[in-house]
């Protein structure tokens, strides 16, 4: 989808870097991203997931293992080193080992960035995120995308 960046500029309230390409990675056992590609007029999204659906292996240890080495595959393919990559970080609400979880994919997400030297890598929590796009940061499980949808008068971003 592309958008006019005086657009987005207009109804967000903040300021788009220009010619730059950002990959937003929302971490988790469905991890969504979005490549955000921008030139001095437009910005264009290229929005996807990456389902890992693990719940028939019984066995968490091999479960875990499983999905790490899948996810590190993944991102080896989706992360360039001409990339503004921000990662998702993580907080503690109820459950450690979901904090274990999210914690280790991000962190095999800021490795490969790391490695492949991209231009910058970001750490921003969902409530950073949410913030600096003015949506709600209080409400439980604001959908991003819906939000974004509505503000923009958009349907597939």
């Amino acid at each position: 989808m592309k958008l006019k960046i005086k657009t987005i500029e207009k109804k967000l309230g903040i300021k788009l870097r220009k010619n730059a390409v950002s990959l937003g990675l929302d971490t988790a056992s469905r991890t969504g991203y979005c490549i955000a590609r921008t030139n001095k007029i437009s910005i264009n999204f290229d929005i996807g997931y990456i389902n890992l659906n693990m719940k028939e292996i019984k066995d968490r240890k091999l479960r875990n293992e499983l999905r790490y080495e899948e996810i590190y595959k993944r991102f080896r393919e989706l992360i360039k080193a001409e990339y503004i990559v921000v990662v998702e970080d993580v907080f503690f609400g109820r459950n450690a080992q979901t904090l274990i979880l999210l914690s280790r994919i991000g962190a095999i997400a800021w490795t490969i960035a790391k490695t492949k030297k991209c231009k910058e890598i970001i750490w921003k929590t969902a409530v950073q995120a949410r913030k600096a796009l003015g949506l709600p940061c209080n409400k439980k499980k604001i959908i991003v995308m819906e939000a974004m949808n509505k503000i923009l008068k958009t349907q597939c971003l």
